[in-house]
């Protein structure tokens, strides 16, 4: 797959930069045909044509490379700069989809849901946001924090050391009831308990990734206030337009 990858790419950039290389030939051809009023046109024409081009790209290429300074106004990381550009935004926005949409990340009644079905989303989690860091280039020299800097923390501070724990109790009440249903578990209400709490703490995470992605209205999206309306509301409103 990686050579198909480089293969694809580099003949990508051979047929690009053939292109390129004929237009290039055309226009200088073009160019050299005319006389008078219409070479200086066309000489002006192409000169601010290669000077927007720069333009364009050192805007982007800036916004790639400058760090600008953010705080985020979550408790627990009051007072810490961070270092954020375009690509670093884009990652922020990675990672805070992949917090957001976990189950893991989502309320646990006592009675509900699977403890077993949450450990494994934890794991999905820990590794998409190892391959997502492991993938990005490293931080700008900088002596603000960074993104990566909280998803590290994120992992190596709070999912692994409750996996660590958790999935070993779990796997071992498993393997020697075979077939038992998980509410017989003895251990269940306290990694239910542990559970929430770290719940939580993804959740401030997740703010964090959100804040540092530059998302709008970042607090409906953990309001419980955004399912359907029920079928009373729903009828009330139709009858209002009848």
């Amino acid at each position: 797959m990686v050579r198909f990858r480089y293969f694809f790419r580099a003949s990508a950039v051979l047929i690009c930069g053939t292109t390129l290389g004929l237009l290039i030939g055309w226009l200088v051809f073009s160019v050299s045909t005319l006389n008078g009023k219409s070479l200086f046109l066309a000489e002006g024409a192409l000169i601010g044509l290669v000077i927007s081009a720069i333009a364009v790209a050192y805007n982007r290429g800036s916004g790639f490379l400058t760090l600008s300074e953010i705080t985020l106004n979550i408790p627990e990381f009051a007072g810490v700069k961070f270092g954020i550009n375009l690509e670093y935004r884009r990652v922020a926005w990675s990672l805070f989809v992949e917090t957001l949409t976990r189950v893991a990340t989502q309320p646990l009644g006592i009675e509900d849901g699977s403890l077993r079905e949450a450990l494994t989303s934890l794991y999905s989690l820990f590794s998409a946001t190892r391959e997502l860091l492991k993938n990005m280039p490293p931080s700008k020299p900088t002596s603000k924090a960074t993104v990566e800097m909280v998803a590290m923390k994120m992992l190596n501070q709070e999912i692994r050391p409750f996996l660590s724990k958790w999935h070993v109790h779990l796997k071992k009440f498993e393997t020697t009831r075979p077939g038992a249903e998980e509410s017989e578990w003895p251990q269940k209400d306290d990694c239910r308990k542990e559970l929430e709490v770290l719940r939580q703490k993804l959740i401030t995470y997740t703010k964090a990734f959100g804040q540092l992605a530059n998302v709008a209205n970042l607090a409906e999206f953990f309001t419980q206030n955004l399912s359907p309306r029920s079928n009373d509301a729903r009828q009330q409103t139709q009858t209002r337009f009848h």
